[in-house]
């Protein structure tokens, strides 16, 4: 079961460390647009956890 303090801990560790590496990769490549899209979904998955636990 995932549990919000899950949601927050790996968030608090995995969000900003992608948001770091986008910022480092360039603009047009292959990688940067993956994790852009990887981020994302990351956050629309976190987002309907906490919507649908209501």
């Amino acid at each position: 079961m995932i549990t919000y303090h899950a949601l927050g801990y790996w968030g608090l560790l995995t969000i900003p460390t992608a948001l770091v590496l986008l910022r480092l990769l360039p603009a047009g490549s292959r990688a940067h647009k993956l994790l852009a899209r990887a981020v994302l979904a990351a956050l629309a998955l976190i987002a309907a956890i906490v919507a649908l636990s209501y």
